[in-house]
Parts: C-alpha cells; structure tokens; sequence
C-alpha cells in the first residue's frame, strides 16, 4: 500500500519520496524491508532513540512525534499513538467494519464475560472471534498468545483481520484501561461495549496515577459504542454513563432495584458441581451459570443483559451460559476419593476474597489454599490476599507465584505473618511440592484450591520465566495415587 494511500483517509500529508509500505510496527527489532517504523515515546525510552536501527533493518519511513534528521521519509505527528492505531485501521483495510465488535472492560471478569458472550453468540450461530488475557482465537482456532490483554494496534487490528477472513461475523474484545490510555482501540466505533465493575488495582508507576485517572480511562470507551451495558450496582456506573453520547441506548444489569436485568436469586446447582442456578426478575426459570459466586452470576448478568439487547434469543442464551468455560478460572479437577482440586487466577485480596465465598456452600469439607503473592508488587497486595484466606479458607498453603526479583521465601513469610494465627498454615517455597503437600493432606470432601496462576504456564523468578503447568502437577498426582 502506498504511504499517501495509508495517510489519505487521517488527512496527512504524504512526503514526496511516497514509497510502498509492506507492514507497520512499532518495535525496531521487528522492522523488514518496506515497513514503517512508528517511533512512540515510552515509558523508560523514546522510539526515536531506535531510528538508526529501524533505518538499517530497511524501514522504509517513519512516524515520529518530534524532530529527526533521517534519511528516509518522515510523517511528524503530535500523538504518534493515535496515528499508529488509525494507520493500523487502514492497513488491514478496518477489520472492525467487517464483524459486530463488541468490547468487555472492568476490573474483574472481563475474561469470563468474554467468554460467556462467545458461547452465547456461538450458541445462536455466528462464528465469533475473542481477544483477551487468554489469547485472540477464530472461533475455536488460536490465532496466537498475545502478550497484552488488548494487544497493540497493529496487532489487534491484523488479528481482526484474520477473524473477519476466517469467516468470523462476530468478535468479542476485552478493552483494559490500559489500551484506553495508550490509544490502541483508538478509530474503532464498538457496535457493544459492557462496564461490569470498577476497584483500586493497576494503580502505580507504569500504570495508573490514581483512581479517578483509572476510571476516566474506563469511561472513555463509552464515548467509542453504539450500544452499552452498565453494572447498575457499581458505584463508578454513573461515572462512566455520562460518556455514552446522546442517543446511545444503554441497559443495566445487577441485583440492586434500578438494575433492568436484575438478579433475584442466586443457589447452587445440585446436577452440576461448583455451578449455580440464577433467577432474573423477568424470568419464570432459572439461567444456568457454570461458575459459583455472586460475582460469577454478575458475571452471567453481563452476559444476559448484552446477548439480549444484541437481540440474541433467550433459548441461546441459556445453551450458550451452559456450555460456556474459562480455562483457569474455577476450573475443577477431580482429584479422586471424594477430592477436588480447583485452578483459579484469583491474585489480589479481593478476588481471593469473592472466589473462597463463593466455593464455600458447594464444598462439604475443608478448603485448602495454595497461593503466593507476585514480587515487585506493592506489600499491601500480599498481605490482603493472605486476610482474605484466613477469611475464607481452613487451611493455608504459602508458595512461590512469580516471585521476580524477590525471594519467594520472604514473600511468603510476610503472607504468614499477616494471617497472626488466624488460620494453620504451612510454608512450602516450590509451587509443585506446595500442590502435592496440599493433596497429601486433603481428606475426602476436602477442596484444594490453587490460586494466583490460574491459565499461566508459567513462573517468573530472577528475570526469567521456567515453564510451570497446575494442571500437568494435577495430572502427574491423579496417575501416581490411582
């Protein structure tokens, strides 16, 4: 594609030299031939540091937000961010114009509800692409891992682009604070967009000033759908309702009185383990949720009061809330003789919190937990996850979850000293003997809950990540004690 061609539709002014451009990114170390180097400030370095590597890899122009002296043509811009996501848009010939978008942000869930909404919509026949913390998939297809929960520009719209070839009609996008911040969505016009919850978390350097920048950078996704959904019972819902343009309908879900969708029962589902049965207001039979909590039936609210406003019939609906799954969010692993074992990513004090509230009425015995804390995090963190399992849980494990730069053994023994006694525990470094410690220990009725890593497949200690799998620890368990 020509570079005036790509510049044309933003109104910028093409240099004379106007060469072919082959591809876009923003990481000189993935430059080849004919592509165009977008130069952006970061958060440790300038891009324009990198323009005498990109140059000598073969970028065939640049996007810069300063000044440079360099020979090749150059498009100056003062929001270079901006720029990349609208040039993305452009060069994968706007993928989003092709599928019904629909965007899922918030603190928690966004993950679950992304994947409620893809069996719902594959419940009613389309074949629906997803994008988030677990990877961009075509359908059932992984296209790739992606390193952010919104990949960058480039990234999401060329996945975009597959989804849409691959005859995807739907995609559904897990939008983080984050990608708001940094423009990745920017251009994009979401046909939906749900708010399912706002708390303080990615507050810190690198992230987010404070909380009131956090939440601006939720709202604004509301000012880019033609169609919105609100948790009526998060105290940030009016917040971020004041963003949705004039004549955007929006609805509402919750268990609170001015919810539209509103839940008005919540019980465990005796035919199916860990799983509950959900009443809304509107319904005479309960919605199947796959997942225990309040939370999780949150969680299927969302879902629900979306699905609908899309138009999507309740019979598919309730197939697709079935047959939904979340890879290492309670995910349930028989262990045998009358033990469980549950992978969750629950990773703060609140989540741990919420989930061991949750699992409490299906579990007959004694839940075990098996957490840590991440290193370079703030302490707080690790001591509000370690309260939260001497509120919820019988017994404590401490081990290592991506411990960093620090010791895990000092992480642990921090989570220790915040429980005061409250509950026994035992410290157990190595998350693999942590696992098989609490199996060794569980009786029958007994819960082992394994919480923090959830999908991850690995742990990041001393700069590195060793491949680490929960559920490969599980199954090596399982065959040893048949």
């Amino acid at each position: 594609m020509k570079l005036s061609r790509l510049l044309a539709p933003l109104n910028l002014p093409c240099p004379p030299e106007d060469p072919e451009i082959t591809g876009l990114t923003c990481d000189s170390r993935q430059v080849e031939p004919g592509m165009l180097f977008a130069a952006l400030p970061g958060a440790r370095r300038d891009g324009q540091d990198f323009l005498p590597q990109a140059l000598a890899r073969g970028a065939a122009a640049l996007l810069i937000h300063g000044e440079a002296d360099a020979p090749a043509p150059t498009v100056a811009v003062p929001e270079p961010r901006k720029t990349l996501a609208l040039l993305a848009r452009e060069f994968y010939r706007r993928p989003d114009q092709a599928l019904v978008t629909i965007a899922v942000t918030g603190t928690k869930g966004k993950t679950t509800v992304a994947h409620m909404l893809r069996a719902i919509l594959t419940a009613a026949g389309h074949k629906t692409g997803m994008m988030g913390t677990l990877g961009a998939f075509s359908g059932e297809r992984l296209l790739e891992e992606t390193g952010n929960t919104t990949p960058e520009p480039v990234a999401l719209h060329r996945l975009l682009r597959d989804m849409a070839d691959g005859g995807c009609t739907h995609a559904v996008l897990e939008v983080s604070s984050q990608a708001m911040k940094l423009h990745r969505v920017e251009g994009i016009r979401f046909d939906a967009a749900v708010f399912l919850n706002l708390s303080p978390d990615h507050i810190g350097p690198g992230e987010h000033a404070d909380l009131a920048e956090y939440r601006a950078c939720k709202a604004a996704l509301f000012r880019q759908c033609a169609l919105a959904a609100g948790n009526a019972d998060d105290p940030a819902w009016p917040a971020v309702a004041r963003e949705i343009p004039a004549g955007v309908p929006a609805v509402t879900f919750g268990f609170g009185p001015q919810a539209r969708s509103r839940g008005v029962k919540l019980e465990p589902d005796s035919a199916r383990p860990l799983a509950s049965r959900l009443w809304v207001a509107d319904c005479r039979e309960p919605w199947p949720v796959p997942l225990p909590g309040r939370f999780n039936a949150e969680n299927a609210l969302a879902a629900i009061a979306l699905a609908r406003a899309l138009g999507v019939e309740d019979a598919h609906i309730r197939a697709g809330l079935a047959a939904a799954s979340v890879p290492g969010r309670c995910q349930l692993v028989p262990m045998g003789g009358g033990v469980n074992a549950l992978i969750d990513y629950a990773h703060n004090g609140q989540s741990v919190r919420a989930l061991l509230r949750a699992l409490r009425p299906h579990v007959g015995g004694r839940i075990i937990a098996v957490l840590g804390a991440g290193g370079d995090r703030p302490p707080m963190r690790r001591r509000d996850m370690a309260l939260a399992a001497a509120q919820g849980a019988d017994y404590a494990v401490f081990t290592e979850d991506n411990p960093r730069s620090e010791r895990a053994e000092d992480i642990c023994a921090q989570m220790a000293a915040a429980l005061d006694g409250a509950i026994p525990h035992t410290i157990v470094p190595d998350r693999r003997e942590a696992i098989r410690f609490a199996l060794a220990m569980a009786r029958p009725g007994d819960l082992v809950a394994l919480l923090g890593k959830g999908h991850e497949a690995y742990i990041e200690a001393g700069g590195l990540r060793r491949p680490f799998s929960e559920r490969a620890v599980l199954e090596e368990w399982r065959k040893e004690h048949k």
